[in-house]
């Protein structure tokens, strides 16, 4: 069967092209080379448990690029969020960015960081452009040097782009930034994160798509430089449209062949960077025993000189953490009286091993500060690694796919569309902006809104 598009992977980006082609009328084909969809989204069950793959809170929720995608598509939502103020934490703190910061620094530092924060909310957007190739650290150092407003800043970068501050780009997180701030509204989706995947999975099936999983793509076939279709599972699907949300740097050097492209362009790709990584644990715990919902925590006020002891393989006393205990947003989560809690922290993808091996316990230990007797409830717990969500979902484990960095973001971002007709990339890997799984939901509206209509 000949299809109008086909779509290569169901993470976030993929799940959103595919219900967008389909309410163009076309006639589209998902593949999916795992036995679940959703990607990093992706949720499931175990013990009564409703377990998210990652760390999630959704920026915007319905009011950012998700409801833009279910409002073109006419989806009537069954969709809730229960929403949240993040929190963040030093030295056993818990306090609100950045107005709780008032009485935790010198006035004149307190000061810049809100001259920081109210300069970002009145720029045009060209003006924030223009701070697209320089680091947020280097930004904010030109308003205060003081080292928890720098903390807190990397702290903020690392929840939203699993990239430190030194190497994020300014303007990209000053758009996360303006968004946030524009919505106010941040949370969870009630029944886990797998809800968002199947909304948008059961739609597409409803407007005619197919979905086709445990069917990895093995090429993409190209004549005259022009896509013809895919093999998948050593069969042929044909299309004259071929959408990949997988990894760049997979589908350009092996799915497609380096032989399709100039020497330039394969080179660059070759180079692109990836955001740092999140491993998680998971516990499900036998009660109820905290009502942190959400909690990001940073470790040390030198962020620098704690990766540097993380990289020459010294464990730190305290982790940087973001935590997120999806049953106290979504009872369901649990069993009745029971608790799920989820634990990453922010490392860069090239650790030693024996900090790869430590971490898990040291994660464990972070937390036992704020949730003292947690050790004492535990019904199970689950670890996934990086060299898991490697091996899962490609790109070295990376949490969202090619880093928000300098030299990454704006203009400098890999482009949508290819040099082979009919060869597009979206998801966190081309275009877009946000807050990870809204980066992979705007790269699919510029997909359509500026490539095929």
């Amino acid at each position: 069967m000949k299809y109008d598009a086909i779509v290569i992977g169901s993470g976030i980006g993929g799940l959103s092209t595919a219900l967008l082609l389909t309410n163009q009328g076309r006639k589209t084909l998902l593949l999916e080379k795992n036995d679940s969809l959703g990607g990093r989204l992706r949720s499931y069950h175990r013990d009564g448990f409703t377990v998210d793959l990652g760390v999630h809170i959704i920026s915007r929720c319905e009011k950012g690029p998700l409801g833009e995608i279910l409002s073109r598509a006419k989806v009537v939502s069954k969709l809730k969020f229960e929403k949240v103020r993040p929190v963040s934490s030093y030295d056993g703190k818990i306090f609100i960015f950045p107005h709780d910061l008032k009485d935790m620094m010198p006035k004149k530092d307190f000061d810049g960081l809100m001259k920081f924060m109210s300069d970002i909310r009145i720029m045009t957007d060209n003006e924030v452009s223009g701070y697209d190739n320089v680091t947020i650290k280097a930004v904010l150092n030109k308003y205060t040097e003081n080292p928890l407003a720098h903390s807190c800043l990397f702290n903020i970068s690392m929840v939203y782009t699993c990239l430190s501050s030194w190497l994020l780009s300014a303007g990209e997180l000053m758009r996360c930034l303006r968004y946030e701030a524009e919505s106010r509204a941040s949370g969870y989706p009630i029944g886990g994160c797998g809800t968002i995947v199947q909304e948008l999975a059961d739609a597409i099936r409803e407007r005619g798509g197919d979905i086709i999983a445990n069917t990895p793509v093995e090429k993409i076939l190209i004549k005259d430089n022009k896509v013809t279709g895919v093999i998948a599972n050593n069969k042929e699907y044909a299309a004259d449209i071929i959408v990949s949300n997988a990894d760049i740097k997979h589908t350009i050097l092996n799915l497609t062949g380096e032989s399709y492209f100039d020497n330039d362009y394969v080179e660059y790709v070759k180079t692109l960077k990836y955001s740092w990584a999140g491993p998680v644990v998971r516990v499900a715990l036998d009660a109820k025993i905290s009502d942190i919902k959400m909690l990001t925590q940073f470790g040390s006020l030198d962020q620098e000189e704690y990766y540097r002891s993380l990289q020459a393989g010294i464990m730190p006393p305290e982790l940087n953490l973001f935590l997120v205990s999806p049953s106290n947003f979504s009872p369901e989560a649990a069993p009745d009286g029971k608790q799920l809690i989820n634990i990453t922290t922010p490392i860069p993808l090239d650790l030693p091993q024996n900090i790869l091996d430590a971490l898990p316990q040291a994660m464990m230990k972070t937390v036992e500060k704020y949730i003292p007797d947690i050790k004492e409830h535990i019904l199970w717990t689950e670890y996934t690694s990086i060299s898991d969500l490697s091996r899962d979902l490609g790109e070295c484990g990376a949490s969202i796919g090619i880093g928000q960095r300098v030299g990454q973001v704006g203009k400098d971002r890999p482009a949508i569309k290819t040099s082979v007709n009919g060869l597009y990339m979206v998801g966190g890997e081309a275009g877009g902006t946000g807050v990870g799984t809204e980066l992979a939901m705007n790269s699919a509206l510029e997909l359509i809104d500026n490539y095929i209509f």
